[in-house]
């Protein structure tokens, strides 16, 4: 007797077609991805690497910042901390070390990022960079993975092109993503601990502009306290040591910073909607105003997130959700992104649910566009594109949960 056709279930061309392009991420396909990925990390690496030792001269690299970094620490040693504000008296002393110096280094931060630098002021100028990198990766590392590290992941984390930039040009990317990292990894278990890194991370406030957000939409009253006690007992440590003078010079600067940012630093350095805006043609004041309009939507949709719980996806919403939400950021500020991505991973492995291929395009597309990025101009707009689409992901599967995480506040 042939089969009644008419009951029989039908699948759709289209569903076929769309499970065929998903994959779970096991471990031997994690192992695979992996492999491929870090054959790229380590092409971009042998490109951008050589040229920075190839360009020493002695130990001093009078174009890579941390000879800012290092000039800031014998600054505020020797010197008037206040008067590290005042910009032309700081490139004058920044000439008596490296008379060749070509370039303007102004110190943009608040004075309580100057406890972070001050001991690199005693060192050599080698020695300190050779330890600035070292101990700002080994923290970046550990508050990424804690003890609990697997060799491919680490070595990803390690090669990613975010974490190369950052080591490479001596930047403080990895200091502030470490405390920012840890803390939010942290401040379930230990909310006391974890709300101390977060308030430490206020050495570089803007990265931490969507933190207060999250942890008053989670519910996370113990952390936020923690957060806040920390920042202000930082800041009287730094008045105290420094002068509290210091805290107005820094005040006074800030929008003649801003202004300097717009007209003397390249946009290129720049991942920021803003930056991508004004390279398409757009008025700088335009810019601003869209900009606002994203980092507004930004927090609202982080704090979102949050509300439904402090699982990997609502972190790495905010961590991916930071280069959007703020003007002022650079490549170097991004080792953070490589652990938002590294969230989504692991939450694709734990859930063990399917990866479309478009979606696992987006998620390679996050970790190479600062590579891109970094070795043309023609495609400036890859970061900002990436950073987008990355974001979307992120909280398309965060809301597609269909369940709220248990916090623990």
């Amino acid at each position: 007797m042939a089969p009644d056709t008419a009951t029989q279930p039908t699948v759709s061309p289209t569903i076929v077609a769309s499970r065929r392009l998903q994959f779970r991420l096991t471990p031997r396909t994690t192992r695979l991805l992996g492999a491929v990925l870090l054959l790229g990390f380590a092409g971009f690496a042998w490109r951008v690497v050589p040229p920075v030792v190839r360009g020493a001269r002695g130990y001093y690299l009078a174009f890579s910042d941390f000879f800012a970094q290092w000039s800031f620490a014998r600054f505020a040693r020797i010197g008037d901390a206040a008067l590290i504000y005042q910009a032309d008296a700081l490139h004058a002393f920044q000439l008596t070390l490296e008379p060749a110096l070509r370039q303007t280094f102004p110190f943009p931060y608040p004075p309580s990022y100057l406890f972070a630098i001050w001991p690199l002021g005693w060192l050599p100028y080698g020695t300190a960079y050779l330890l600035w990198d070292g101990v700002t990766l080994a923290l970046f590392l550990w508050a990424v993975f804690g003890t609990h590290a697997r060799s491919v992941m680490v070595w990803l984390v390690l090669l990613a092109p975010v974490t190369i930039l950052a080591l490479i040009q001596g930047q403080n990317g990895l200091l502030t993503s470490a405390l920012l990292v840890g803390g939010m990894r942290l401040m379930g278990e230990r909310p006391v601990l974890g709300g101390v890194l977060l308030g430490l991370a206020t050495i570089k406030p803007q990265l931490g502009v969507l933190v207060p957000l999250a942890l008053i939409g989670a519910g996370y009253w113990r952390t936020l306290a923690a957060a806040g006690m920390t920042a202000v007992l930082l800041a009287v440590a730094t008045g105290l040591v420094f002068g509290w003078e210091v805290w107005p010079a820094w005040l006074g600067q800030l929008a003649g910073h801003a202004e300097y940012l717009d007209r003397s630093v390249s946009n290129y350095l720049k991942p920021t909607i803003m930056a991508n805006l004004v390279l398409f043609g757009v008025a700088v004041p335009v810019a601003h105003a869209i900009q606002a309009c994203v980092g507004v939507t930004v927090a609202a949709i982080v704090w979102l997130c949050f509300r439904r719980g402090a699982g990997d996806l609502s972190i790495a919403a905010l961590q991916v959700g930071t280069f959007l939400a703020v003007p002022y950021v650079f490549r170097y500020d991004m080792p953070m992104l490589a652990n938002g991505i590294l969230l989504l991973v692991r939450n694709r492995q734990r859930t063990r649910r399917p990866v479309r291929l478009i979606e696992a395009g987006i998620i390679v597309l996050g970790l190479l566009a600062p590579a891109v990025t970094t070795l043309t101009t023609r495609f400036f707009y890859v970061d900002g594109v990436s950073l987008v689409v990355l974001f979307g992901l992120v909280v398309w599967w965060r809301m597609d949960e269909g369940r709220v995480d248990v916090g623990h506040p």
